[in-house]
């Protein structure tokens, strides 16, 4: 019993809840709850009253708590406290962790390394088993997001860090590496730079290529050979060029439309029956006209006769009507929409249709990216078309920034306040006429137009200060682990409200304090890739 006590008292569980916490990221958002709680209180229990000198030395911590006394200042002057104290709770973390820090032990560069190699596994861990899930499941386009144990904004994020992680020891510590360990890095950086495309986040996929920039770009200054660094750049270059010229090649096939004579259309159909072309629908579906040759009663009969679980006025698996999604896909196969159409689908096809697969590239193109840039485009040229954006991603997000302008415009310096945003947003959507309907109704989904919105510009101005300068002040930056890892977070802002999230308010809190308040770790010696 003696000894069992003495092993908690000498346990640094403040040093095990870290590790609890690299977990808990990608794979359980309960467990990210628990564990906010639990680094806070291990803090406590492994406090001694004489590291106050430890505090001290900590004191760039002390900032970040700044961004919750923001929220808690804005608060006095919220009109609806109920969203008020919602937007209190939710920041608890940027409260919680920095006092976490500062009572608990100071990190070593050992349990440091540790705690990010911990991180990276259970990222690896959670990608593997989320890929299982998506090759048991029906694998279309955006499957891979609904299998995963975190929303998938949050989990791009989790691997561009991985990655971050991954890179940089691997390459600081080459020489010192097992035989095993050189070959397993580089498969391990294969591996999560295509799950990242597997995951198809668009807010990844920005990340990645900001950060391989920026990366490419750091690598090339610590190289002294001239022909080394201009194959980089030039490595580099095409790197830049490529997705470009895919999305390009992506539009343009998109748009790649055969042209029709709409004055010698056929009137009827193979059995004789009417064809109805509805001139004013100029919606696409790889390049086929939806609205033309449809022939509603060959459709519902033949149908019918196709499905039995599903009849074409019922709603699909994940809640589009049959009747709409069929038209989509027979357009998609260049198929007309009559009983010879219905009748040409395999039974593959009528099971992507009930599954609400609206288009067959979605189904077939399992590994592709060219599925998520094609949604991307059929989204846009539907609200390019109507100005309607419900129920898509990324036209809904044209909705919001718009609403957060409008809202920016009308209180520019101070924000509308914690809590008062909900209200906002409402009378945004209807002064600016938003077709979306009201339960579509979001915040902006960009970090620093939210702040601004809720705290003005001064504000945001504020946030960031708090951000960047203790970063600046202890020079930590000069790790390129940290470096690369606050501009992972400040791309992917662009993309999402991340720091307002369970998740991404958490994780970047979390390596934030740790970072700043762990042992000096100088990862590249200067010029270090020179040799």
């Amino acid at each position: 019993m003696a000894n069992f006590t003495s092993f908690l008292k000498k346990s640094d569980w403040f040093y095990f809840s870290m590790i609890l916490f690299a977990v808990a990221f990608p794979l359980s958002e309960s467990l990210i709850s628990i564990s906010i709680g639990l680094i806070l209180i291990t803090a406590f229990i492994d406090f001694k009253r004489g590291r106050i000198k430890e505090i001290k030395q900590k004191n760039n911590v002390y900032f970040i708590v700044g961004i919750y006394l923001i929220y808690l200042l804005s608060c006095l002057f919220c009109s609806e406290w109920h969203w008020g104290l919602y937007d209190l709770r939710k920041s608890l973390a940027y409260l919680i962790i920095p006092l976490a820090f500062l009572f608990g032990n100071t990190i070593t560069v050992k349990q440091l390394k540790t705690i990010l190699i911990v991180f990276v596994v259970a990222v690896l861990i959670s990608s593997l088993i989320t890929l299982v899930s998506y090759l048991l499941s029906d694998k279309s386009v955006l499957s891979f997001q609904k299998a995963g144990f975190i929303h998938h904004i949050r989990f791009g994020i989790q691997l561009n860090f991985a990655l971050i992680i991954s890179i940089v020891l691997y390459l600081s510590g080459f020489r010192k590496l097992t035989n095993f360990e050189k070959y397993f890095y580089p498969f391990l950086v294969l591996f999560l730079f295509v799950v990242v495309f597997i995951n198809q986040s668009i807010t990844g996929l920005f990340m990645l290529g900001g950060l391989v920039i920026v990366g490419a770009l750091m690598i090339i200054n610590l190289i002294k050979r001239k022909w080394q660094r201009r194959v980089l750049l030039v490595i580099l270059l095409f790197f830049i060029l490529f997705p470009a010229f895919y999305i390009y090649k992506a539009i343009g096939r998109f748009y790649d439309v055969e042209e029709i004579d709409f004055t010698a259309l056929e009137d009827k159909t193979s059995l004789g029956n009417v064809y109805h072309h509805d001139l004013n629908n100029k919606f696409l579906e790889n390049g086929n006209y939806v609205g033309l040759y449809i022939c509603e009663d060959e459709l519902k009969e033949s149908w019918n006769k196709r499905s039995e679980k599903y009849k074409i006025d019922d709603i699909s698996e994940n809640g589009y009507p049959i009747r709409e999604t069929l038209k989509r896909y027979l357009t998609s196969k260049g198929l007309r929409k009559d009983a010879e159409g219905v009748n040409a689908l395999s039974e593959e096809d009528i099971a992507n249709i009930t599954k609400g697969i609206a288009n067959y590239i979605f189904a077939d193109k399992k590994f592709s990216i060219y599925p998520r840039i094609y949604v991307s485009i059929w989204e846009l040229d539907r609200y390019l078309k109507t100005g309607d954006a419900n129920n898509q991603s990324i036209s809904q997000r044209f909705e919001y920034t718009k609403a957060a302008l409008h809202i920016i415009k009308r209180n520019f310096w101070f924000g509308v306040g914690t809590g008062n945003w909900k209200k906002a947003y409402y009378d945004a959507y209807v002064a600016i006429g938003s077709k979306m309907s009201p339960d579509r109704y979001g915040d902006a989904h960009n970090q620093y137009l939210n702040y601004m919105v809720k705290f003005g510009i001064i504000g945001l101005l504020l946030i960031l200060f708090l951000i960047v300068y203790p970063v600046i002040k202890s020079k930590k930056y000069k790790n390129p682990i940290i470096l690369l890892f606050l501009i992972a977070m400040a791309l992917s802002n662009f993309g999402d409200s991340n720091l307002e999230t369970h998740v991404g308010g958490a994780l970047f809190v979390f390596f934030y304090c740790l970072f700043l308040s762990s042992e000096e770790w100088i990862i590249f010696p200067k010029k270090e890739l020179s040799r």
